[in-house]
């Protein structure tokens, strides 16, 4: 994070820059900037029911979302108006994502070319379902940066089995729509966005892993990333893994390798398995009754979600990070998002966080409502930033240290 700033671009600059407070702050424990990303969720309609989604999976019954809730939607001019007010304070990385699927609000495209327009990275969660030719082609000429493509799938029995609503039918179309936007990229000559799978492990799909690898390979993505399915007790326990399950997985994931060496080879195409090892992690720790993936790591380093991430819901409320649902810090209709990042909530949630014990009751209140105990041992969302900015604090040396610090004046 030290600021040589010689020879790089003046958004690259910004992002240094960003970089450099916000490690100054945690150094300090005080704020000098605004959060490096803030996940907006545009609207919580969605067009898919999957079956291990916290909102919209018909295993829920009375849990699921309620009617109204779901027709709850950021206004266009009020989400371009966040972004602003965002890119003042020094974030540079907004993400697209949801209770819902963001491409279901009306202006989603016309987002993501505001975004870029203001010269931040512009990243999204979305199921590809309600893509299109038109709409790949806006996107990629946009410039947008990354795309997390949420399939739980690599054939159409498994796609069918994940997503009630859903026919294998629909799990050729969005491969389809997949090898499209890889020859757009290659007609105007892009690298981005750089498209990343997401599969969410479950009793419905883990046998269909070669599967997942492959779909990868024939779709041209740039990779590939897996979680374990993260379950409401009483309502989606079905979903998780036996240790039985997970140790035959565990076994496939450990040989992947050389099927992906013959995958290369098939298809003259290279990906990346993202986080491999975060997932054995996981699947090693998997309980017999519950699903606390990551008590097994959650404690070894500070959280560090107060000073580097807010998400902004559908309803404005605004969150500390993407498992404190149940603790809101303020709302975007009463408030700006500079007020609420430095409000005396945000500040109490940074105290906690920063001096991170798992015997904190605070943790209590975070993950679901109807999950107990600290929701940090369920599958934390923010912890693969956590870990990067831990990983990076570790190996600054004197000087770069005390290039960081100097940074709070710029």
């Amino acid at each position: 994070m030290a600021l040589n700033l010689l020879h790089i671009g003046k958004s690259k600059i910004k992002d240094k820059i960003t970089q450099a407070k916000i490690a100054a702050g945690i150094f300090d424990k005080k704020v000098y900037s605004g959060p490096w990303e803030v996940q907006i969720d545009l609207t919580n309609m969605c067009n898919n029911d999957c079956i291990g989604c916290w909102c919209h999976s018909p295993l829920l019954g009375n849990l699921a979302m309620a009617p109204h809730v779901k027709k709850k939607t950021i206004p266009f001019e009020i989400a371009k108006k966040i972004v602003d007010d965002l890119a003042k304070m020094g974030t540079r990385y907004i993400y697209f994502t949801g209770g819902g699927e963001p491409f279901m609000h009306p202006n989603t495209t016309e987002m993501i070319e505001y975004v870029k327009k203001k010269g931040l990275i512009c990243d999204m969660s979305t199921n590809f379902t309600l893509m299109n030719k038109k709409r790949i082609e806006r996107i990629v000429k946009a410039g947008m940066d990354h795309i997390n493509i949420s399939l739980w799938a690599g054939s159409k029995e498994s796609y069918d089995a994940t997503h009630p609503n859903k026919t294998g039918k629909d799990f050729t179309r969005l491969v389809e729509m997949l090898k499209h936007l890889h020859y757009l990229k290659k007609k105007y000559k892009k690298k981005k966005p750089m498209i990343h799978i997401y599969n969410v492990i479950s009793t419905k799909n883990y046998w269909d892993f070669e599967n997942m690898l492959k779909t990868a390979y024939e779709a041209k993505v740039n990779g590939i990333d897996f979680t374990p399915t993260d379950v409401i007790p009483g309502k989606t326990d079905n979903l998780m893994l036996n240790r039985k399950q997970a140790d035959e997985l565990i076994q496939k994931i450990k040989k992947s390798n050389e099927l992906m060496k013959k995958f290369e080879l098939k298809y003259n195409h290279k990906i990346e398995f993202r986080s491999k090892e975060q997932f054995i992690r996981r699947l090693s720790n998997l309980g017999i009754d519950h699903g606390e993936y990551d008590s097994n790591i959650i404690g070894s380093m500070p959280c560090y979600a107060g000073f580097s991430f807010l998400r902004i819901l559908a309803d404005g409320n605004v969150n500390s990070c993407l498992k404190a649902v149940r603790i809101p810090i303020g709302n975007i209709y009463k408030d700006s998002i500079k007020t609420i990042w430095n409000n005396k909530k945000q500040n109490e949630f940074r105290k906690h966080t920063i001096n991170y014990d798992p015997k904190n009751p605070f943790f209590e209140n975070i993950g679901n409502e109807h999950q107990k105990g600290n929701g940090c041992y369920l599958c934390c969302d923010n912890l693969g930033m956590n870990m990067a900015i831990h990983g990076s604090i570790k190996k600054m040396n004197f000087i770069k240290k005390t290039a960081v610090k100097f940074s709070k004046h710029l």
